[in-house]
């Protein structure tokens, strides 16, 4: 039967599950370990092709999938002499009951078993309401599955077969990279006792309750032996891991050491959103060191494009001018990442909005200096929201987390630290950070210097000198805090100033001031185009 089942496999007409229960009653009556296997591999590929194209695989047909790819690792694990590989010359069903355990070679693919599983497993995510129980029961299968990946790689290893390694690999690497270390050591607690991590050598006894150590020697691995697109992937998700535990340095570095960026656009799509994940990531852990201007630079390109959700893979982009045809959106859908594994939008909006605000306000209040300064903007989004808030006729009370960023903005810009705090700190959604109260007092330190530079930007036509003392208490900054802000904003000629340290004042340089206030400029505007106007007409 089992022969006659695999020429028929595929033809039209082949009635499937009457195969399916044919081979798991053909399994009862196996009496050796070859006849086992050989079965095995023969009612997995069934089960699998018992899923109907468009759709993907139900809770208990998976389950049952997965019970025979276990059974089929048990029956490897135990039976040392016999090898399953793609490239193994086909054996003849004949002499199977005359089978001795002498060593033997099957034609199989355990590693497209375990690869069609855990891709059937993430089309059901994809496919059942996030928001709902059922989600979270179906990701109870989260762990079994994990301890089903480790498995084929210790069975791998023993065998020593290189190309299924390095896949099996990069499937382990995708189920630890994006969770904290501190969900992944209850997950790795599940294959800790495995009979069969005696025949794994890529991690050692040293790395074991180490998530750091445990990611980077199965990265490792595939930098020294996989091929330049598994290489890159591994880099990626490397990158994503260090940057979601705030390791932003080491993972900069190896962002930049490796060259990625200058060759991700001729990449295939799911590594383009790879690699956007991992830049978002960046973004958000330079955000908590407080790098704004690097927080900044990582998540500009995002947040500039109209195809925020779809760069991300995390939901499909109708644009006006485009309409997207079925076959298209398809895709697209069933490219989405599952919602657990999501960046929060809304939360990345948040951080590169608030890192614009802290960037473009001294920057336009620095205007008055430079009129060069308005015509280009450092963030483009902002300063357009900035500039529609401001053309409301009526504003309420701030509702949301953008009214409280432009709320926060309008307090910067004149100066009011107190409010543009307050109002940064109201925002909900710093509570999704694990270190929110860092986050909001690292934000109010910021907001105190970016004021203190926006007000003396603002005010410097105005003063011929400033007391520093005045400065620290309006400013609720010490006054060696006051000082060496204005002496690196002296410095780099940010301010036509000098300090004077015995009277402990900042003394505006006049000479240097073609206008000392917005009427005179406005009217310095208006000469200059009465004089451009004379001499076109005089010609």
């Amino acid at each position: 039967f089992l022969m006659t089942y695999i020429s028929s496999r595929g033809r039209k007409g082949t009635d499937r599950k009457a195969a399916i229960l044919m081979l798991e009653k053909l399994l009862t009556f196996a009496i050796n370990p070859l006849q086992k296997a050989k079965v095995l591999m023969a009612l997995i590929s069934a089960q699998f092709d018992d899923v109907p194209a468009a759709s993907f695989m139900t809770t208990d047909k998976w389950h049952k999938t997965q019970s025979s790819v276990n059974e089929l690792l048990s029956v490897l694990e135990t039976n040392h002499q016999m090898k399953v590989f793609e490239t193994a010359e086909a054996h003849e069903t004949d002499d199977d009951v005359k089978y001795k355990n002498e060593p033997i070679n099957l034609r199989g693919s355990v590693i497209g078993f375990v690869d069609r599983l855990d891709d059937e497993f993430t089309k059901s995510l994809q496919n059942i309401d996030p928001h709902t129980p059922d989600y979270v029961e179906r990701m109870r299968d989260t762990v079994p599955l994990y301890v089903t990946i480790v498995r084929a790689q210790h069975y791998f290893e023993r065998c020593d077969l290189k190309d299924s390694i390095c896949r099996i690999v990069l499937r382990r690497i995708e189920h630890l990279y994006y969770r904290t270390d501190q969900v992944n050591l209850h997950v790795e607690a599940a294959v800790a006792d495995l009979p069969s991590k005696a025949d794994s050598s890529m991690i050692p006894a040293t790395a074991v309750g180490n998530m750091e150590a445990i990611v980077h020697n199965l990265c490792t691995y595939l930098y020294l032996n996989a091929e330049p697109l598994l290489r890159t992937r591994a880099m990626l998700m490397h990158i994503f891991n260090h940057a979601l535990h705030k390791r932003y340095y080491v993972a900069r570095d190896l962002m930049l050491m490796s060259h990625i960026q200058e060759n991700v656009h001729q990449a295939d799509v799911n590594t383009q959103v790879l690699y956007n994940r991992a830049l978002a990531q960046l973004g958000l852990a330079a955000f908590r060191l407080g790098k704004i201007q690097e927080s900044f630079d990582h998540t500009v390109e995002l947040e500039s494009s109209a195809r925020q959700r779809e760069l991300l893979a995390q939901g499909v982009s109708q644009q006006r001018t485009q309409q997207l045809s079925p076959s298209e959106e398809l895709l697209q859908r069933q490219r989405q990442l599952p919602f657990h594994i999501s960046i929060n939008l809304e939360l990345l909006e948040c951080v590169f909005l608030t890192s614009s605000m802290l960037l473009e306000i001294p920057y336009m209040a620095s205007a008055n200096a430079n009129p060069e300064a308005r015509r280009a903007p450092i963030s483009r989004v902002f300063r357009r929201m900035l500039d529609f808030n401001e053309r409301q006729v009526f504003l309420g009370p701030p509702e949301n987390t953008r009214d409280y960023i432009m709320a926060s903005a309008k307090a910067l810009a004149s100066g009011d630290w107190e409010a543009a705090r307050d109002n940064i700190q109201e925002i909900k959604i710093w509570s999704l950070l694990p270190d929110c109260e860092e986050i909001k007092k690292m934000l109010a330190a910021k907001i105190q210097i970016e004021a203190l530079r926006t007000y003396l930007f603002t005010y410097s036509t105005q003063f011929e000198s400033v007391g520093l003392e005045d400065l620290s208490a309006m400013f609720g900054m010490s006054k060696n805090k006051v000082y060496a802000l204005l002496a690196r904003m002296v410095y780099n000629n940010e301010l036509q100033a000098s300090l004077d340290e015995v009277s402990g004042t900042l003394v505006f340089n006049m000479a240097n001031f073609e206008a000392s206030s917005r009427l005179q400029q406005t009217a310095l505007a208006l000469s200059n185009k009465v004089n451009s106007f004379a001499d076109i007409n005089e010609r």
